[in-house]
């Protein structure tokens, strides 16, 4: 199992190039802090635009030390607080998932599925995923994750790594069409609703 820690930074309208030097910084200092720390652009589907601090803790007890070590950080701090300007209209979080499949990879391309789903239904759904996970080539890394500290907590979030945009184009057309995803997913719609889909890059 990985925890993982999600803040949300939204730019304000025309500032995002300011803004995202200044998340880059943020990162820096995180991954300075000793974390596992990773920015992402929203590049396609819900929240286009946004950026996303990830930072990966082994254990719940990792991920509180590691909580502790940044609140403390003078550079975490100091980064944050220059994020904090006119550059940026609000940065949300830490918001706390652990994976239920699968383990995080450091490709840098990244689809996201967000299903809305009961937790009478959560263990069905998770024991559908090798099955997705089947319908993909090997290369494509895939974790599920559910939320432990979110504002919604009835949702399972699937993520799917590629090493780049041209492979991301090839999944779909060879993978996300098959037949044997779409039965996989047509037995998904029958536990959840698939809500939101979208493509994160590393920056």
């Amino acid at each position: 199992m990985a925890v993982i820690s999600r803040r949300i930074i939204i730019p304000v309208h025309g500032k995002a190039d300011a803004a995202l030097v200044q998340a880059k910084s943020l990162a820096e200092q995180a991954s300075q802090a000793g974390t596992k720390t990773r920015l992402l652009k929203v590049i396609m589907g819900a929240d286009a635009g946004n950026i996303e601090m990830f930072v990966r803790f082994e254990s719940f007890q990792d991920g509180i030390a590691g909580f502790q070590n940044l609140a403390t950080s003078v550079g975490v701090n100091n980064a944050r607080t220059k994020l904090e300007g006119t550059n940026v209209h609000s940065i949300s979080g830490p918001y706390v998932y652990r994976t239920v499949f699968g383990e995080p990879t450091t490709q840098p391309i990244l689809v996201q599925r967000q299903y809305q789903i009961s937790r009478a239904n959560l263990q069905a759904a998770i024991a559908l995923l090798p099955e997705v996970k089947a319908a993909f080539s090997e290369k494509t890394g895939m974790t599920a994750v559910v939320p432990v500290f979110s504002p919604e907590m009835d949702r399972l979030i699937i993520t799917y790594y590629m090493d780049s945009m041209a492979e991301l184009g090839k999944e779909l057309d060879e993978s996300a069409m098959s037949p044997a995803f779409q039965t996989v997913v047509a037995k998904a719609a029958q536990l959840g609703t698939l809500i939101t889909g979208r493509v994160l890059a590393v920056v």
